[in-house]
């Protein structure tokens, strides 16, 4: 069935070598296999054949299953991944917007210094003056 191209991974006359693959479908899934390159082409004639036996179907349907599971944890974790880039992009915003309160509030703890400074310095005033 596949003379053209490859048999049991040598070189036919071709000369090229055949892509391994593996199944998907409900009633093959898992079972490896060869298809030639030029499977496409016309010259190819579609060859392929199967590298393994064929599997018992309790075998294939495990297989199927844990390959849909596979899937739905595979769209979860990436369902998750988007989570996490959208919350750190809030956590950034976040940061910067708390920064900037910060500095604000060091600029009026400082001007509330310089009033304290200030007004300490008339009390000094005042107070020597009283005394005098």
């Amino acid at each position: 069935m596949f003379e053209n191209c490859v048999s049991s991974g040598s070189l036919r006359r071709c000369g090229l070598i055949a892509n391994h693959f593996m199944a998907k479908t409900h009633l093959n899934g898992g079972r490896r296999f060869y298809k030639c390159p030029r499977f496409d082409e016309e010259a190819s004639r579609g060859l392929w054949e199967w590298r393994d036996v064929e599997m018992p179907l309790h075998v294939t349907m495990s297989i199927n299953n844990l390959y849909t599971s596979l899937k739905s944890v595979e769209v979860e974790r990436n369902y998750l991944k988007k989570m996490v880039a959208n919350l750190e992009d809030v956590v950034f915003a976040e940061r910067l917007k708390m920064e900037k309160i910060m500095k604000e509030m060091k600029g009026i703890n400082s001007a509330n210094l310089d009033n304290v400074a200030r007004m300490e310095d008339k009390l000094q005033t005042i107070k020597w003056f009283i005394v005098f």
